[in-house]
């Protein structure tokens, strides 16, 4: 049985996840951005699934948080207009220039780099609770790093459907496909080393 009774802080993320999912979906609808309607079902997908199992994954409302935030992140990357199209396309800092989208930083790849950071102390957490101390705290991190990694490839599978299916998309060529996936295993590297970094009595 599905238990819902949920904490303050779990209820406050579920309502603020919900209203803004609510208000793009309207948005996105009125847009007929088919792709970013499909996102939307994504991100109520992967809420349905973290919700109907706290009870046993017990997921800190850290992390909960972290990929609703995520999810607004996402909503505004692919709505909101600049200069350079809308706000995904924006070149945050000319760290590196190698002409077209060889970009270094655009918030696409900050986004990618802050989600596959929560989504590796995801797993982080699962696998930690599943075998706590009975093995190796490296391969333990080195397990969410990969697991993060193959939620990263997953996207990508989905954005490439998106680019075969929708003559109108936003998602990039090789150069951004390749940049994503470098992004995404900093971003979970840099977690995961931060985790023990910051529990130093953590037995690895």
């Amino acid at each position: 049985m599905i238990n819902l009774n949920f904490s303050t802080a779990e209820k406050a993320i579920l309502a603020f996840t919900a209203l803004y999912i609510v208000a793009f979906s309207a948005y996105f609808i009125d847009q007929f951005n088919i792709e970013f309607i499909a996102y939307v079902g994504m991100i109520i997908f992967i809420f349905t699934l973290l919700y109907t199992t706290l009870d046993k994954t017990r997921i800190p409302a850290s992390i909960l948080g972290g990929l609703s935030l995520w999810g607004l992140l996402h909503m505004v990357g692919g709505s909101i207009p600049t200069a350079d199209g809308v706000l995904y396309n924006w070149k945050m800092y000319p760290f590196f220039d190698g002409g077209g989208e060889l970009y270094i930083l655009k918030f696409d790849q900050f986004v990618h780099l802050y989600l596959y950071a929560v989504v590796a102390l995801l797993f982080l957490h699962l696998l930690r609770n599943y075998f706590a101390n009975k093995h190796s705290q490296i391969l333990i991190g080195f397990i969410a790093v990969m697991a993060s990694m193959g939620v990263g490839a997953l996207n990508e599978i989905i954005e490439f459907i998106a680019v075969l299916s929708l003559p109108d998309n936003n998602v990039g060529g090789y150069i951004n496909t390749a940049l994503d996936i470098v992004f995404n295993f900093a971003g979970a590297f840099f977690a995961v080393v931060g985790f023990y970094l910051f529990h130093k009595d953590t037995d690895v």
